[in-house]
């Protein structure tokens, strides 16, 4: 294999550093490691990139089942083209045997790490991961990839450029793979075995039962679950009580489990996330974030800006506002017949990017680009000194009657003011 400083390299080594890969990397440290293989940084200091190598043991590299999984995660990253997905470089293996996969280096911290660290996630901070997973998971459906390892272990939040909370789905090892002839890859697991991670099975696989991107989809509820409570819905000490809940028992309610309160759509979202039945779930990821979505525009609507001050595109809505106020009272003094001043609005409300709700003193605006018209009839301006001119006038007339009643002596006529 690759040089070293070192006599030459074994395939059974289990510390590569200081190997150089492909004439240029050089592999600067180990990053994780289980037992199949391990994780390593590698840098090319000419140009400074640095890549994630992943390779088999040697033991492993000799297990044909091993072999092929590790072919198949190559085979499914490499058909999948979302940016939310870990890129592959180069995949193959060396003279000496040993299997290697080369691929994007991402820095950050796993959605486990997040979690376990304590860091806060409400809901609209959720629904901002899952909406890049559900993406990804979307692109790997429709092509017949079904990841079946979902978890917090497997989502990797990073920053990109400025954002927070950038996602890179991770480890497509025991991927369900479907030909792109529409045929089923060979299967790499004996019937009756089930493979993942225990916590965070559908029913289906935990009963090694035929999967699609509905299970998937019940991994991620699990993963909801867990942001928003704190813990997953089924635990024991041992896997098969696990698998056993998640096919008979029922998932607690999350407003009863986690110590903060969970909104009761989101709630409703996970247990139908949660269901047994595939067919009781969401029927694809999509139709899964449209509802996630809906809740995220009531939860915004719900914080949006209630005070005096406004940013600038607040400021431009009311002074059209005013502008149309304005122009409806010239148009009622100059004689403008009843309710032609109701079909004033707002032009190119959309070209402002106002926000899609904001309080305040002239009310609510629903939806950018929505016109806002004057109520029909008279403005309740105008009516109000009408009113009061009326009762001036009265006053005066009473004022009159009075003056002359003391001058001629002569009592007022009946019904007189």
């Amino acid at each position: 294999m690759p040089e070293r400083n070192s006599p030459a390299a074994q395939v059974d080594q289990d510390d590569l550093v200081g190997t150089t890969l492909f004439g240029d990397y050089i592999i600067k440290k180990k990053l994780g490691e289980g037992g199949m293989g391990a994780v390593y940084l590698a840098e090319n200091p000419a140009i400074g990139q640095r890549i994630a190598v992943k390779v088999l043991h040697g033991h492993a590299a000799r297990n044909e089942e091993l072999v092929k999984r590790f072919n198949r995660e190559a085979q499914a990253i490499a058909r999948l083209s979302h940016p939310n997905i870990i890129r592959v470089f180069i995949f193959g293996r060396t003279p000496e045997g040993m299997l290697y996969l080369a691929m994007e280096f991402v820095e950050g911290q796993q959605l486990r790490d997040m979690m376990e660290a304590g860091s806060k996630i409400d809901e609209l901070r959720a629904i901002g991961i899952m909406r890049q997973v559900l993406h990804t998971l979307s692109e790997a459906h429709e092509i017949g990839i079904v990841h079946r390892d979902l978890k917090p272990d497997n989502i990797m939040l990073t920053k990109f450029r400025g954002a927070d909370d950038y996602v890179k789905v991770l480890d497509f090892g025991i991927a369900k793979v479907k030909e792109p002839d529409g045929k089923q890859q060979q299967k790499l697991t004996q019937a009756g075995v089930v493979y993942g991670t225990p916590e965070y099975l559908s029913p289906e696989q935990a009963q090694a039962k035929e999967l699609d991107g509905r299970s998937d989809l019940y991994s991620l509820g699990v993963i909801l679950y867990e942001m928003m409570t704190g813990d997953v819905p089924f635990k024991s000490n041992t896997a098969v009580a696990v698998l056993a809940s998640h096919v008979y028992d029922a998932p607690k309610p999350p407003s009863k489990v986690g110590k903060r309160p969970v909104h009761p759509k989101m709630e409703r979202i996970i247990l139908k996330a949660l269901e047994k039945d595939p067919k009781n779930r969401y029927a694809n990821a999509m139709e899964f974030l449209a509802d996630l979505e809906t809740l995220e525009s009531e939860l915004s609507s719900e914080t949006a800006v209630r005070t005096t001050v406004l940013d600038p595109r607040q400021l431009a809505l009311v002074l059209d506002v005013a502008r149309t106020n304005a122009a409806r009272r010239g148009a009622s003094a100059a004689g403008a017949t009843p309710g032609s001043a109701s079909s004033t609005s707002i032009p190119s409300m959309a070209k402002r990017n106002t926000p899609p709700a904001i309080s305040g003193s002239v009310g609510a605006v629903k939806g950018a680009g929505t016109p806002i018209a004057a109520q029909a009839g008279v403005n309740p301006t105008v009516l109000y000194i009408i009113v009061a001119g009326l009762a001036v006038l009265s006053l005066l007339l009473l004022g009159l009657v009075w003056v002359l009643y003391q001058k001629s002596g002569t009592p007022p006529p009946v019904g007189t003011p």
